[in-house]
């Protein structure tokens, strides 16, 4: 028994001991000083997130330079999750809230009413941010924007006259005024009200192109409402010499 019991001691002490060495060797070759692992972690260096990095900050830059290019269902889709989320983060949900109304203004000119399901969106997004500041004038211009979307044009200027006067050079607010009071024109019976807003839509498109006179395209479609409305003018002015 004593025979067989120490020859098994001795193997037990050479496989710890050869363990162990295996062990110092494995840990030496992962020292950084080791130029087969040096090279290794090189290639296998981990992306490391910038500390002043911020997720909302780059959707807000990747969407808005969307916006910009009119890529209004892409905007749409990026920001409904982030925006909806987080419903009193201003700036994620006006540009979300822009985009569905330019988005609604394209499919109402199409005839889609699919508009309309968009359209209380941005208004009840208008709403939620008015009542978180009521000083802001971009809620005061989503709600009346998406009013004068929906036909509501006499609610639709009374929030525009709030957004105008928190932000009385703004070339979109004032464009929204001057939308709303040539649509009321039309539907004017009496000529001398009629001529008042049309020439009060006429000062608002003028000075919307003032403001933006560097944008090219924004001009044009301004100076196309202009032409239309100035006929509209001449034909109330005669009208309303004929009456007296």
């Amino acid at each position: 028994m004593k025979r067989f019991f120490l020859p098994c001691n001795f193997l037990f002490l050479i496989s710890i001991l050869l363990v162990t060495g295996a062990y110092a060797m494995f840990r030496s070759n992962l020292n950084p000083q080791n130029p087969c692992v040096a090279k290794w972690s090189g290639e296998r260096e981990p992306v490391l997130i910038a500390a002043n990095s911020s997720p909302q900050t780059d959707i807000y830059a990747q969407t808005e330079a969307l916006f910009k290019e009119k890529r209004y269902d892409d905007v749409i889709r990026l920001l409904s999750g982030p925006a909806y989320a987080e419903p009193s983060n201003f700036r994620l949900n006006i540009l979300l809230a822009e985009a569905q109304l330019e988005k609604c203004a394209i499919l109402k000119a199409k005839g889609d009413m699919s508009y309309r399901l968009i359209i209380n969106q941005a208004y009840r997004t208008g709403r939620l941010l008015n009542k978180v500041d009521k000083t802001r004038p971009e809620p005061y211009y989503i709600v009346a924007k998406s009013l004068l979307i929906n036909d509501r044009v006499y609610r639709a200027l009374r929030a525009i006259k709030k957004a105008l006067y928190y932000s009385p050079h703004n070339a979109d607010y004032l464009i929204v005024l001057g939308d709303g009071c040539f649509i009321l024109a039309e539907h004017e019976e009496a000529s001398g009200q009629a001529i008042r807003l049309l020439s009060i839509a006429k000062d608002a498109y003028e000075r919307a192109i003032k403001i933006r006179k560097e944008d090219e395209e924004f001009k044009k479609n301004v100076e196309k409402k202009i032409r239309e409305l100035s006929v509209r003018l001449k034909s109330r002015k005669e009208r309303h010499i004929e009456e007296w």
